[in-house]
């Protein structure tokens, strides 16, 4: 195996492992998150049980009270679909910018927003189904005829049959506005800290201990996701306001938030910081990390290899 492939081959593993970590853990700040852009009310707590709290957090302490305890309608598709979406973001746009930078351009379009662009949209069509039963799972009122909560194959079907195939790529539209930025500006922001830190660790000899490289790792990550997620807000509520109703196209959607002003664009940004940010932060920070542990790992192998082999000689 040519270094480039081993080392496409480390990344892939290290975006692939990262992805799937950062996708379960944070599943239900992602399950917040969706139910305060749509709009869904969680059953409420006791009144016994929150009394003691001011008025202004009963709502959002219902919230992750409902998201944070079973059941959890969706989640094995949630947690697959996620994984490959962010792997296939991270390394494919990490991939297709170096193959950018082969054919010698400098435009800084084409080699800095092109890649994540053109992936981050590819990945937001083909996962656009996934995302729009799992959100709709997220209504407690969406339910079977029997009254149970619907897996994501029934809500996949129930949205078919009332709908048909147009149905299940219902919000799209509003699906790239709100995640193709989003992973844009992520990687965008990753990618110029990244630069600067490289640049000031060369400066200072370009040795680096491991808790500097974790620490330089956290930063960049951290800011990635609290752009990626800031951002964007405002695109998750006309999404999931669009996942409500399926006669409502995008001019329409926006028409009906603005009649409120412009507060809309503020719902949900305090969960959006933590379900987007997080796993964004969490998937580029253990993707370094992994990269680190399997580059040591492959050396060390490589090491042990050549020794057998000297000796045998």
């Amino acid at each position: 195996m040519s270094p480039r492939n081993n080392t496409d081959t480390l990344s892939f593993f290290s975006s692939l492992s990262a992805a799937s970590i950062a996708a379960a853990i944070n599943f239900p700040l992602w399950r917040a998150s969706a139910i305060a852009h749509s709009g869904f009310k969680p059953p409420p707590l006791p009144s016994a049980s929150i009394s003691f709290l001011p008025k202004g957090v009963h709502h959002s302490v219902s919230l992750y009270k409902h998201a944070m305890t079973g059941p959890f309608p969706g989640m094995p598709a949630v947690v697959g679909g996620m994984t490959w979406a962010r792997c296939a973001i991270f390394f494919g746009s990490d991939f297709v910018k170096e193959m950018v930078k082969e054919t010698g351009t400098t435009n800084p379009l084409l080699v800095n927003i092109f890649p994540a662009f053109s992936v981050s949209s590819f990945v937001q069509v083909a996962n656009m189904p996934i995302i729009r039963a799992t959100i709709t799972q997220q209504d407690p009122s969406y339910k079977t005829a029997r009254g149970d909560p619907m897996t994501t194959t029934q809500a996949l079907k129930s949205i078919y049959r009332s709908n048909g195939v147009e149905g299940l790529w219902h919000g799209t539209s509003a699906g790239l506005l709100k995640t193709v930025p989003k992973y844009v500006v992520s990687i965008v922001v990753k990618d110029y800290i990244g630069e600067m830190q490289n640049a000031m660790n060369e400066e200072k000899g370009g040795v680096l201990s491991k808790g500097e490289h974790a620490l330089q790792s956290a930063q960049k990550s951290l800011a990635a996701g609290l752009c990626g997620a800031i951002l964007t807000n405002p695109a998750d509520v006309i999404r999931n306001e669009m996942f409500k109703d399926d006669a409502l196209s995008l001019p329409q959607t926006l028409r009906n938030l603005n009649k409120g002003g412009w507060k809309w664009m503020l719902r949900g940004l305090d969960k959006n910081l933590v379900a987007v940010a997080a796993p964004v932060a969490t998937t580029i920070f253990l993707t370094d990390l992994f990269k680190d542990f399997f580059h040591d790992e492959s050396k060390e192998l490589a090491r042990r290899v050549t020794r057998k082999l000297t000796n045998k000689e």
